[in-house]
């Protein structure tokens, strides 16, 4: 993949997790979604999951090193 490729994909992960982390409770609030207190987002992927143990098997079985 060339530099700006690669450049434009992580820049555009970048502004999705921020929305994920910042806006999307807002967002689902003003249509009248309700939304959980524990969402959880993984920070490699950007995955959003409800669920703590969800994430750690996420992370487990997705991002194993």
């Amino acid at each position: 993949m060339s530099f700006a490729a690669d450049r434009c994909r992580r820049i555009w992960a970048r502004a999705m997790r921020a929305y994920h982390l910042a806006c999307a409770r807002d967002d689902a609030s003003a249509h009248g979604v309700a939304v959980p207190s524990g969402v959880w987002t993984c920070q490699r992927c950007g995955r959003v999951l409800l669920e703590l143990g969800a994430l750690r098997e996420h992370l487990r079985l997705e991002h194993a090193a």
